[in-house]
């Protein structure tokens, strides 16, 4: 059927209907760095509030930043990039 067939109809054409949000997947190795940015973020909230020792802080600043490396890596940067944001 043509767009002058379906207008005839009093059918609305294809280019006239909403269109779906588009929703981005994750493969594993996306979504296992992102969930691990994610619970170290958290952490970071306790290293904010003097609960971690100087070691630990410092272990856990270098896992967030090789972690955001990895993010890079496998194409998530913009991602990690907001839940960094969203977190602090």
């Amino acid at each position: 059927m043509n767009q002058h067939e379906i207008e005839g109809r009093g059918q609305t054409p294809a280019k006239d209907e909403p269109t779906q949000p588009q929703v981005k997947t994750y493969d594993r190795w996306q979504l296992f760095y992102l969930d691990r940015l994610h619970r170290l973020a958290g952490l970071n909230k306790d290293a904010d509030a003097g609960l971690l020792d100087e070691d630990e802080v410092r272990m856990l600043r270098r896992a967030i930043f090789h972690t955001l490396l990895d993010c890079e890596y496998v194409g998530v940067s913009e991602e990690a990039k907001t839940k960094i944001t969203v977190a602090d």
